[in-house]
């Protein structure tokens, strides 16, 4: 494993409920009930349960309502990161490593590429000359040794795998780059049953010559580390 963000916790807890797709409620070990920032807009179905063991991060901004930030719960016997606030910018310190990044060694590098639909993740330029348009999701939800995404049907990622196959069509590189937290699986899958579209795409997309990039993680409550 190699260590490549960190992104300590301040505090653990226990959740207790999700009012809404941004908040929850959770106990602190001081026994204050809080409500906490939910950066994920996925269900997060085997994080948030009654009585799970939550990380947070402490607000930095005093002024803003919610005090925390949810950074990972507990599956089993390790800590799912959550928060979808970092994906960028985990994604972009492994893409600037000649290295670790599974694209190659960058030569340029844009952030949000603006595209014919829209806006994407990357723009990389490597060494050897190719442009490799790039979008990253987040994966939290698992069966077994299967990884899965999305775990909430997905309007958004059905549109980028679209945009991402439209780029390839026009000659250029694309690749949708899965960053796994779940461990303990050993391979990625569309989540077919929650959302059939988003599957069709995914198919669709790799059907078309978009590539399929997945990269796993483990987080031991204070950095993010890409296991090899």
């Amino acid at each position: 494993m190699v260590p490549v963000l960190e992104v300590p916790a301040d505090e653990k807890g226990l959740f207790l409920e999700r009012p809404n797709r941004f908040l929850a409620r959770v106990k602190l070990s001081s026994g204050e009930i809080a409500e906490v920032h939910v950066h994920d807009p996925g269900r997060l179905p085997q994080i948030l349960a009654l009585g799970n063991e939550v990380l947070l991060r402490r607000a930095l901004n005093l002024r803003r309502r919610t005090k925390w930030s949810l950074l990972a719960g507990k599956v089993g016997s390790h800590w799912v990161f959550t928060n979808s606030g970092y994906h960028r910018r985990l994604a972009e310190k492994i893409l600037r490593d000649p290295v670790l990044s599974p694209f190659g060694p960058p030569k340029a590098l844009t952030p949000e590429p603006v595209t014919n639909n829209g806006r994407l993740d990357f723009l990389l330029e490597t060494e050897t000359g190719k442009r490799i348009y790039i979008e990253v999701k987040g994966c939290t939800l698992a069966q077994g040794e299967v990884a899965l995404f999305p775990d909430a049907p997905t309007t958004r990622g059905t549109k980028h795998l679209r945009e991402l196959l439209f780029l390839r069509q026009q000659g250029f590189q694309a690749a949708v780059w899965f960053l796994i937290f779940r461990p303990e699986t050993t391979r990625f899958e569309p989540a077919r049953a929650i959302d059939p579209q988003f599957a069709k795409a995914f198919d669709q997309a790799l059907e078309g010559g978009v590539e399929l990039v997945t990269s796993k993680f483990f987080y031991d409550g204070h950095t993010l580390f890409l296991i090899l």
